[in-house]
């Protein structure tokens, strides 16, 4: 599979290496629609760790004390991939047009993602890829992630079929493959 002319394969930081699965941190927001939301971005997690993907997400880390822009920035910087869920409160504190102390997870992931886009405009859209879930909407992404231009992957319903073309980047494994090239033809020129 080629994106703009290079093989992805080839990419470093681009899929996990040979006897590792691909690690993959999931950003995403907390909305105020009594964890809703939340339990989708669950099943995601859960899908893709049982699709083989080394999937992190907060609610394992959230049973104890942590340090938690430690532990944002070691996921973020170990990660092959950002998945990036959007939704409303996403895009509000990424963008920060949150009231002060509102999603300070967000706001600091988002300062991670907005230093790798603006510091790598030609590709970061290789790693961090936007994901959309049931109900949800690319409308929601902060604007720094680019708009209709730049890939969004829809995962709905939330299962493997749903989430193929996101499972199918994460691993390297292209639906499409490339035709082998034939040999020229034999063309004679018109008769004069």
């Amino acid at each position: 599979m080629t994106v703009d002319g290079q093989d992805p394969v080839d990419e470093p930081g681009n899929g996990g290496t040979a006897g590792r699965p691909p690690r993959v941190f999931i950003s995403y927001a907390h909305e105020d629609d009594g964890a809703v939301h939340r339990e989708r971005v669950r099943t995601l997690w859960r899908l893709l760790c049982a699709q083989g993907v080394d999937a992190q997400l907060d609610a394992l880390a959230a049973e104890g004390p942590r340090d938690w822009v430690v532990w944002m920035m070691h996921r973020y910087q170990e990660a092959d991939f950002v998945v990036v869920v959007a939704s409303p409160a996403y895009k509000r504190r990424a963008e920060v047009r949150e009231k002060p102390g509102t999603g300070l997870g967000v706001g600091f992931e988002a300062g991670l993602l907005r230093a790798e886009v603006f510091g790598d405009p030609a590709a970061w859209f290789r790693r961090i890829l936007r994901v959309v879930l049931p109900g949800g909407s690319a409308d929601d992404f902060p604007a720094f992630l680019g708009g209709a231009a730049v890939t969004t992957y829809s995962v709905d319903p939330l299962t493997a079929a749903g989430a193929e073309k996101l499972l199918r980047y994460l691993h390297r494994l292209p639906y499409e493959q490339a035709p082998v090239i034939g040999p020229v033809p034999h063309l004679p020129p018109r008769p004069s």
